[in-house]
């Protein structure tokens, strides 16, 4: 009979069940889970999970990298609306759509290449990135149209972008702790974009000065949560 202080017997598995001396579980049920099958397998990581642990540096350095550089291209483009509010509708159209070209160029190149980007993530971030940057393209190849067919089509482009990036926004941060930062940007982001698709054909003054307040709230915010991500 076997002594139970030395180890316990054979179990169906092949391991060794665990004796009075508190050995270790040797079967087959693995390292890292509880089920057979799944031994020396680390636990499957949520495609969308946003938290510091299962990011790792250098996705987490990424992250930030892009939210800072948003941010700072966001007040500027926002500060250069505001100082001249008197700028043409062409000019309007030509700086937003440098806006959302450069962001979705920045969101697709940081999706495709920063390892260690949840799976969910990598896939929205290309496709957003994407249909901003195709948006983008679209508003500034377009100036030669009509006053009231260019409004439309900017603020129809801008609008849904914005809505879009606030959804991510706030579903990027969900259950995340110090998230305050990101939900107020997701809440403005998509407040703007409502705002904007409702009143269209609008002045092109009220144009300028709500996208330049726009871009300068949520350039300040994302500078802000470049700092702020992952720490806490």
């Amino acid at each position: 009979m076997t002594d139970p202080m030395q180890g316990g017997q054979p179990n169906q598995y092949g391991g060794q069940d665990s004796g009075r001396n508190g050995g270790q579980y040797q079967d087959n049920y693995g390292q890292f889970g509880q089920y057979p099958g799944y031994q020396g397998r680390p636990p499957r990581m949520d495609p969308f999970s946003m938290i510091a642990e299962d990011l790792g540096f250098r996705t987490l350095r990424a992250i930030r990298i892009i939210m800072g550089v948003m941010g700072v291209i966001g007040v500027i483009l926002g500060l250069a609306l505001l100082l001249r509010p008197d700028k043409t509708l062409i000019a309007v159209t030509v700086v937003l759509g440098i806006y959302f070209i450069i962001s979705g160029v920045v969101r697709l190149a940081t999706a495709i290449v920063t390892k260690g980007l949840p799976g969910g993530w990598r896939v929205l971030g290309v496709l957003f990135g994407a249909l901003i940057a195709v948006g983008g393209i679209v508003i500034v190849r377009n100036t030669a149209l009509s006053a009231s067919a260019l409004t439309l089509l900017v603020t129809i482009i801008v609008g849904i972008s914005w809505i879009m990036e606030g959804v991510m926004s706030l579903a990027a941060s969900w259950g995340l702790p110090h998230s305050g930062w990101a939900i107020f940007s997701g809440i403005v982001s998509i407040i703007a974009g409502i705002i904007v698709m409702i009143y269209p054909l609008s002045s092109v003054i009220f144009l300028v000065i709500f996208s330049g307040c726009a871009l300068l709230v949520l350039g300040v915010v994302s500078i802000i949560r470049a700092f702020t991500f992952g720490r806490n």
